[in-house]
C-alpha cells in the first residue's frame, strides 16, 4: 500500500462519517452544518521520536537508534462506535544495528484502519474494543520484502485503577502466525501537566512466530512450543506544553524469557540478536 492509497482510505473514512451523520440527523440540512458536525467528531494525533533501539513482537529488530513517526485520525460515530486509521514509519539512524540490507530512511511503513466501540458497563468502567486490518510494508529492504498482512484486535477494560488490555496480531500473508501482547497499565498525574504511565506486559506467540523472530529452536526438531516469549516494563513521562502539544520520554526494559528462544539468540551472531535490553526514547506529540 502506498502513501497515496492511505490518503484515499482516510478520505473514504471521512466521507463515510459525513454520510452517517447526515442519515442519523446529527446535522441540519445545511451543507455547512454537516461539515461542522463532522469536524467536531474528527480527531487527529501525531508524534515523532527517537528511540535507542527498535523492539517489535518479542525481539530486537535493530540494536541501534532509530526515528519513528506516526499520524492518525479517528471519527466519532457515537452511538455506533468510531472509525480510525493511522500510518507509522521507521527510519534507522545507522547501518550496523541489524544484519538485513536496507536503506536508512523509511525502511518500514505500517498502515492500519479500524473500527472501535466502547461499551459503558458502569460509570467508571468500560470495555474499549477495536479491530481492523494492518499492512506492514518494508520498502527499504533489499532484496524486496513482501508486505505482511494481518488482522489486529485490541481491547482494554478502562477503570480508575489498573487497566488490563491485550493486543492480538494475526498474520495471514505471506505467512500464518499469531502474536499476543497482554498487560496492565496505569497513569498518575504527578504535577500540573505532568503524567506518569507505567505498563507491564508479556509477549506470547505460536510456534511459527517464535521461528520468525528467533530462528530455529536449537533443541529437538527446530520447532518451539507456543507460549510466553518476553516480558517488558515501560515507564513513560508526558508533559503537556499546551492543550494540543506535548513532549514525552520513556524507558523500556525488555527481556526474552523463553529458554529455547534465549538459547537460539545465543547461537545467532547477528547484531540484533539481543536477549535483554534497556531502551530509551524521547519525542513530541500533537493531538487535536
Amino acid at each position: 500500500m502506498t502513501v497515496t492509497r492511505f490518503m484515499v482510505v482516510r478520505s473514504a473514512l471521512i466521507a463515510l462519517a459525513v454520510g452517517v451523520l447526515s442519515l442519523c440527523g446529527w446535522a441540519s440540512d445545511s451543507e455547512t452544518n454537516i461539515w461542522r458536525s463532522a469536524a467536531r467528531r474528527l480527531s487527529f494525533s501525531a508524534f515523532a521520536d527517537i528511540e535507542s533501539a527498535y523492539w517489535a513482537r518479542g525481539a530486537i529488530v535493530d540494536k541501534n537508534p532509530f526515528s519513528a513517526q506516526f499520524v492518525g485520525t479517528k471519527i466519532d460515530l457515537d452511538p455506533v462506535g468510531s472509525l480510525g486509521g493511522y500510518a507509522w514509519s521507521v527510519s534507522s539512524l545507522s547501518r550496523e544495528g541489524q544484519s538485513a540490507t536496507r536503506r536508512n530512511f523509511y525502511n518500514e511503513v505500517d498502515y492500519c484502519v479500524y473500527y472501535g466501540y466502547e461499551w459503558k458497563i458502569l460509570d467508571e468502567l468500560s470495555l474499549d474494543s477495536n479491530f481492523g486490518p494492518k499492512w506492514v510494508t518494508l520498502p527499504g529492504y533489499r532484496p524486496h520484502a513482501n508486505t505482511m498482512k494481518e488482522l489486529n484486535v485490541w481491547q482494554s477494560l478502562k477503570n480508575p485503577y489498573v487497566t488490563p488490555y491485550y493486543l492480538l496480531r494475526w498474520f495471514y500473508r505471506p505467512e500464518h502466525m499469531c502474536y499476543w501482547d497482554v498487560g496492565l497499565t496505569r497513569s498518575w498525574e504527578l504535577f500540573s501537566h505532568l503524567t506518569l504511565t507505567v505498563t507491564a506486559f508479556g509477549e506470547l506467540g505460536d510456534s511459527d512466530h517464535f521461528m520468525a523472530q528467533y530462528g530455529a529452536n536449537p533443541h529437538g526438531d527446530g520447532r518451539y512450543s507456543s507460549g510466553l516469549m518476553a516480558l517488558n516494563l515501560m515507564v513513560r513521562f508526558d508533559y503537556a506544553l499546551t492543550e494540543w502539544l506535548g513532549i514525552y520520554a520513556f524507558v523500556h526494559q525488555f527481556d526474552v524469557v523463553s529458554p529455547d528462544a534465549r538459547d537460539a539468540l545465543d547461537q545467532d551472531t547477528s547484531p540484533q540478536s539481543r536477549k535483554d535490553m534497556t531502551i530509551f526514547g524521547v519525542g513530541m506529540s500533537v493531538n487535536f
